[in-house]
Order: C-alpha cells, then structure tokens, then sequence
C-alpha cells in the first residue's frame, strides 16, 4: 500500500505489453448478458469426460527489416517480416506439428511490389510474398504482417476442426470464416470492455475452473463470449491475473456455444502455465509456450536473414 494505492503487479515479464489494458475511462461494448440466463454469475461446469482430442493453434511473427520506399514524390512505409503457424495436438500425449513459415513484404499506401527474393549461401533463397496495406503510416505494414499471420492461424485451425473435437486458437475469431467443427477464440491479454461496472465486478471474483455467462457480442459476424479463470496470481498482482477471454462464433448456436464454455472452463485450467517457465503466465499456456518455442527457432537465425535481405539491396545498387 503505498498511501491511498493498493499497488499491484501486471504478472506479465516487462519485455511484453501487459496482460490487463482496460482502462477505467474506456466504454463497453454494447453487449448482452442475459443470453443464456437471467442472473449474472459466476458458473462452475459439471464434471464431464476430457475430449479425446484438442487443438491449440498459434503464431508468432518477426519483423526482419523496416522499409521505407520511394514512390514517385511520397515516402511509402514497409517491412518484410516472417511469421510461423502451428498446432500441438493433446490427445493423451502433446505434439507439435502442422507448422508453416511464411514471409511477405508489405506496403503501405496501397502500393503494390513485386515479390522480393533474397538468396542464402548454401540454403536456396528466402522468398518474401508481397501484400499491401491502404494506410500510409509505420505501423500499417506490422498491421498488414499481423494479418497474414492471423489468416493462416484461422486457416489452420478450420483445416484441424474437421479432425478434432475442440482447437483453441490464440486470439479472437476474426479472419474465422468455414470451420467444420468447434473452435474457441482464446483471448489472452484482457484489451476491450466488453461488461459495464457491474457486471465486470465478477471477474476479479471468480474461482478457478469458473466461468461468466455466455454474452452476445454483436457485428458484421456476432459471437457468444465468456471469460474463464484458468489459474490464481500472487496476493501482489492484480485480481484478473489468470482471468481469460474467449468466444466462439454466435453462427454455432447458442447451445453449442454453452458446451463450448463449459469444456473451456473445465480444461483450460491445466494447461496454465507457470512464472517459471514462462513471462506471460499463467494465461500463455503450455502447449503454446511450446508451440512459439518451436516456430522461433524455424523462422532461422535473425541475423542470418537480415544479411540476406542486406545483400539482396546492396546487389540492387551496385547494379
């Protein structure tokens, strides 16, 4: 206590964004709470038997290079970036697999480029796939990297669904567009308000393996959303330390959507992970810390690929 202030800490490593950015002036979406009962509160799901299989699918992306591009009598912003998408499978065991690397070029402004190919001694080439972005401003192109990133993530998962009996996917559902099966868009990091005061007053409240009710969000492609508390911090971090977010699209019916929440809050739980062994515990869970682990070291040495890209440019004005 420091004065009146209770300090207390984001769980999160510094070298991160905090998990929790809901700011006490920010609004909340326009939701509804009453969607699958009347009273809001905490639900604790009814033992059931563990799914057979489950899926968490991930990526992880890295800029190799900031861009700037001349272009007539305007400066137009890029970067070419690499990013890696896989899956670890639980059933009994965990494995990875299904990983896929890609790399693109992105511009700004709505410029479009031709593919850009950097040769590696000895290793072939890299070859980097051009996309664009309408915005002209320096984070446009980390957007627009992003994005491919996320597209590939919701590919995957989709693919997986017909296979599996849940796939968590880190982050929202966005770029989700024809799952066969069930896929649950597992939000980490706590960024919108989506409950007014008092409903948000349950969250700090709930136990671990307890949900919210279901919530409609409403849009272009509405969703049911629920949070779920998958583990306790310290008595010095905040209250929502280990609370997460999820949802799954409105289109599955709100039946679905239910058993859905219920089975997250049943299992998500074992899966948090630790300080130890991660700097975004508890709610970076251990299939996933795994998962990133992996597609880093795939995505090669850092400096390797800029030497490449470096290279490429410096032949270019030789020429």
């Amino acid at each position: 206590m420091s004065g009146r202030y209770a300090l207390r800490l984001d769980p999160w490593g510094a070298e991160y964004e905090g998990s929790i950015q809901i700011g006490d002036e920010d609004e909340a979406v326009p939701v509804d709470i009453r969607v699958e009962q009347a009273g809001w509160g905490a639900i604790r799901p009814s033992p059931a038997p563990r799914p057979r299989r489950i899926a968490f699918v991930d990526g992880v992306r890295r800029v190799e290079h900031r861009l700037l591009i001349a272009d007539e009598d305007r400066t137009v912003f890029g970067l070419l970036g690499s990013f890696g998408v896989g899956a670890v499978l639980v059933a009994g065991r965990a494995r990875v697999g299904h990983e896929a690397i890609g790399r693109v070029l992105v511009t700004g402004g709505g410029l479009g480029l031709d593919a850009f190919r950097a040769p590696v001694d000895g290793h072939g080439s890299l070859l980097f796939e051009p996309r664009s972005e309408p915005d002209n401003t320096p984070v446009a192109p980390v957007e627009g990297l992003q994005k491919a990133m996320r597209r590939e993530e919701a590919s995957l998962a989709e693919r997986l669904s017909a296979e599996v009996d849940v796939v968590f996917l880190d982050g929202p559902l966005t770029f989700l567009t024809a799952a066969r099966g069930s896929v649950v868009g597992f939000v980490k990091r706590l960024l919108r308000s989506y409950l007014d005061p008092s409903a948000h007053a349950l969250l700090p409240r709930l136990e671990v393996g307890e949900r919210t009710p279901l919530f409609l969000v409403p849009g272009r492609e509405p969703r049911y959303s629920w949070y779920v508390r998958i583990a306790r911090g310290r008595a010095i971090e905040s209250a929502l330390t280990g609370v997460v977010r999820l949802e799954a699209r409105a289109a599955r019916g709100l039946s679905e959507s239910k058993a859905l929440a219920d089975l997250s809050a049943r299992e998500t739980p074992r899966f948090a992970s630790t300080a130890t062994h991660d700097a975004r515990a508890p709610q970076n869970l251990f299939p996933i810390g795994g998962l990133e682990a992996r597609l880093k070291h795939l995505l090669g040495d850092p400096a390797v690929v800029r030497r490449a890209i470096e290279a490429r440019l410096h032949s270019e004005v030789a020429a």
